[in-house]
């Protein structure tokens, strides 16, 4: 066996798709070789921003041969009363190139067919290859896809080499204008312009020899050891955003870090302003001093550069950094002209969604929701009022000038103002992590009043555009309804906080400044919308059954810490070697009550064998309003042998009529017991 690979040369491709390529590419290529029947070990795949790579580990030499049952015409159709080929039959043989000899007879059902067995021989790999790769490539997706010249093709910039490479024999293929060789281009300021590839073992020594590390996890840390040793070399300690880091490492196939400086003066601004230019607008690495408390005026950039005169590139970012800081601090002290609550008069003259009010609203409703949630938490006064006064300030930051040109300061900045205005400390901190979590797995709200207005703000905003009738619908979800919804799950069950999300969606629904007429129908919605979140969230840790099993029961949204709660016990439950007889016992119940209106009052003087008493008694002892979910279990398990001698000995649906109504209420008490911790016929087991 021997590896493939596939070099796709290109002009620079956005940062953003060569992760979601490389996946792309693995996949794809992955199913295509399965369908096509070619085995092979591994598939690697690599990105830089010129090229994506991918390499077929221990591929087959070719196809194993095929063989398939084909069923022809109807016997009496394709055979004359002679035994010889009609012309339907005739065109089976022809089509499928066999002779009559080779037929033989079969019945389905109560009619007898013609079938035969073909053999179709399998090819050479390198021949599917050529057919397969172009095909995989061209299935690749991302957006603003161009085209160029005079093709049809499309793809996310133009393609200009291709080397393809089985063993060390070139396989042909064309795409677009590019056909394959064995010939890479190096860096673009390589002194070596380009290189003969031998195979995909010397592939990547090969790329070295031109200025560019291939592999992503190698190129990426070098990126940090540069920008560490950069920033001692100047007596600090640099900071590493990971994401940021991400987005450089595709942007760079050669990376050399270089240190720049910006004016001290600077440093007057809040940090978050200064690294908001610096990584976001400019992709800089912020310098700290060594005990990483104070920001220093350098910042490592990454070049994606081959030599040593830096001279030029520094004075080009330095300029640039300058002129936003520039921006920055003139911005700043414009704003701090006025008091961050003078500004939520201009909040007014914002529309937050067209029927749903301005900024001004929306702050007064979060106000409102944040306060429903306090009391529902049984937050003490002081706590109460610090929570009001971030809602009353929490989007006041939007209407300043810094923010307006600097949008991802939002929060952050209007922290720095409530500090300047010498708001207490929950206040600063819960305007700046309200916004929280940015990302599906970003940070969550330490504080309560981060978490109590943030949780009241997403809440408003899923509301208020279900109201409107603008759910999110497959993948377009342009107002960010499913990361908000996440962000209230997440912080519930992280953060320690408990209270019904189904009454604060109701509280939500009435403060919408909306004529809503079937309240019942959106709020319906709304909660089946935020419970499929919850699934999905929870099914990243547990099975999706024991979820559906435990999400079953009540309201799920009534407390969100129960459902988590009982979901643990559930799954260290099914870890049980016993978990059978306790799964059957009470799926059992289940079967036999499903379909019967029962009531559940139970008359010990109906009892006809001694296993009810026991079982009644059993029963009736497990009070479920003053015992913890552990207890719970364990006094189950301990019932499971009078169950099943219940089962054994006694015939629920007795002649009887009030025996079998009296043995019936036995099992719907006991049903409910088990209801307190899941639907058990949820479960597949």
């Amino acid at each position: 066996m021997v590896n493939y690979l596939l070099e796709l040369g290109t002009e620079e491709l956005p940062y953003k798709f060569i992760p979601s390529a490389m996946n792309q590419l693995r996949e794809i290529t992955s199913k295509a070789l399965e369908e096509s029947r070619i085995e092979y070990k591994n598939i690697q795949t690599y990105g830089t921003p010129r090229r994506l790579t991918l390499i077929i580990e221990d591929i087959s030499e070719c196809q194993p041969d095929l063989t398939k049952k084909v069923k022809g015409p109807p016997v009496h159709v394709a055979l004359d009363k002679d035994g010889n080929l009609t012309k339907a039959g005739e065109g089976f043989a022809k089509r499928n190139n066999i002779a009559k000899e080779d037929f033989y007879k079969e019945k389905v059902g109560k009619i007898e067919y013609l079938f035969a067995n073909i053999t179709e021989k399998g090819q050479l790999t390198k021949q599917v290859l050529g057919e397969i790769v172009p095909k995989s490539v061209l299935k690749l997706q991302g957006s603003h896809f161009m085209r160029w010249g005079d093709l049809d093709i499309r793809f996310s910039r133009p393609i200009r080499w291709i080397v393809s490479i089985l063993g060390k024999e070139e396989i042909k293929i064309q795409i677009g204008n590019a056909v394959s060789s064995k010939i890479s281009k190096g860096h673009r300021f390589s002194p070596i312009k380009e290189v003969e590839i031998q195979s995909s073992e010397t592939y990547i020594e090969d790329l070295l020899k031109v200025n560019v590390i291939v592999e992503p996890d190698k190129r990426q840390e070098e990126i940090k050891k540069q920008a560490q040793k950069a920033a001692e070399s100047e007596k600090g300690s640099v900071s590493i955003d990971k994401d940021l880091l991400q987005e450089v490492n595709y942007m760079v196939e050669w990376p050399v870090a270089a240190v720049g400086y910006f004016d001290k003066k600077y440093l007057q601004i809040p940090d978050d302003v200064i690294i908001t230019v610096m990584a976001t607008h400019q992709r800089y690495f912020p310098v700290y001093d060594t005990e990483r408390k104070n920001l220093l005026n350098y910042f490592i950039t990454t070049t994606n550069y081959v030599g040593d005169k830096f001279e030029n590139i520094n004075k080009g970012n330095e300029r640039v950094i300058t002129a936003r800081l520039d921006d920055a601090i003139f911005f700043y002290n414009e704003d701090k002209k006025t008091s961050l609550e003078s500004k939520s008069e201009d909040l007014k003259g914002i529309t937050f969604q067209k029927g749903l009010g301005t900024l001004y609203d929306k702050s007064k409703r979060i106000e409102e929701l944040s306060g429903f949630i306090a009391k529902e938490l049984s937050l003490d006064n002081k706590t109460i009022q610090s929570v009001k006064r971030t809602a009353q300030l929490c989007k006041n930051d939007l209407v300043t000038s810094l923010v307006f040109e600097f949008t991802e300061l939002q929060g952050s900045i209007g922290a720095e103002y409530a500090k300047l205005d010498n708001e207490n400390d929950l206040v600063c901190t819960g305007i700046k992590e309200h916004y929280y979590p940015l990302s599906a797995d970003g940070k969550l709200a330490d504080s309560i009043t981060g978490q109590v207005v943030g949780i009241a703000d997403k809440i408003d905003t899923i509301c208020g555009v279900f109201a409107l009738g603008k759910s999110p619908t497959g993948s377009a979800d342009p107002l960010g309804l499913r990361r908000a919804a996440l962000g209230i799950i997440t912080t519930i069950l992280k953060k320690d906080i408990c209270f019904n999300l189904s009454a604060l969606i109701e509280k939500a629904l009435a403060v919408i400044p909306l004529k809503i007429d079937d309240k019942d129908k959106i709020q319906k919605s709304i909660r089946e919308f935020i419970i499929q979140r919850l699934r999905i969230y929870l099914t990243d840790s547990y099975k999706y059954d024991i979820v559906d099993a435990v999400l079953e029961i009540n309201d799920p949204l009534a407390n969100l810490k129960d459902d988590l709660e009982r979901l643990i016990i559930l799954d260290n439950l099914l870890k049980k070697e016993n978990y059978n007889l306790f799964h059957e016992s009470a799926n059992r119940v289940h079967r036999i009550i499903k379909s019967e209106k029962y009531s559940l009052e139970v008359s010990k003087n109906l009892f006809t064998q001694d296993i009810e008493c026991e079982l009644w008694d059993a029963v009736s002892r497990i009070d479920t309003e003053s015992i913890t979910y552990n207890e719970l279990v364990k006094k189950l398990e301990d019932s499971i042998p009078l169950i099943q001698k219940f089962f054994d000995d006694v015939l629920v649906m007795d002649p009887d009529k009030k025996i079998k109504n009296n043995r019936i209420a036995l099992l719907g008490n006991l049903k409910l017991k088990f209801s307190k911790i899941a639907d058990f016929s949820k479960i597949v087991f």
